[in-house]
């Protein structure tokens, strides 16, 4: 973990357990949050179209696609944000070239490694819409514990 820790869009109970009862298939539910800009507490470092004063807002995401490893050590979601016009922001809003949430490992795999699932392709799908919260964390999906444990 970064000292400085990092933004992220951390999602609701309710959403959260959405994502743990919809898409969880791994011995390791994390689905917690979508990574905005890592290594930083400087607001000003929050990309578009994110402003300092956005921190603590709620924000709608949409999942939009659905990737598992073949060999059962990751599985993900991608999500998009819904803008305050209705416009679903695909990209941009994130440093992760496919913005997502990881739902869950083996309890091997780091929940990083979803970056290059998504990499390697994805199953485009029409998902929840999911509640998440504009916050500076230093907390790590490594060692959260399960919701419930």
């Amino acid at each position: 973990m970064h000292p400085d820790g990092y933004f992220a869009l951390v999602l609701d109970p309710a959403s959260a357990e959405t994502l743990r009862r919809g898409f969880c298939t791994l011995p390791r539910p994390i689905a917690h949050h979508c990574t905005v800009r890592y290594g930083t507490k400087n607001p000003a470092d929050l990309p578009p179209p994110f402003t300092a004063n956005d921190l603590g807002r709620t924000f709608t995401l949409a999942v939009t696609g659905y990737a598992r490893r073949d060999d059962g050590g990751i599985e993900a979601v991608v999500v998009g944000l819904l803008l305050d016009n209705g416009r679903l922001l695909e990209h941009g809003f994130t440093e992760n070239a496919i913005p997502h949430v990881t739902v869950a490992t083996d309890g091997i795999v780091e929940p990083a490694t979803a970056n290059d699932l998504l990499r390697a392709g994805f199953e485009r799908i029409a998902g929840p819409l999911l509640l998440a919260r504009l916050e500076h964390t230093w907390a790590s999906s490594s060692r959260e514990e399960p919701a419930g444990a």
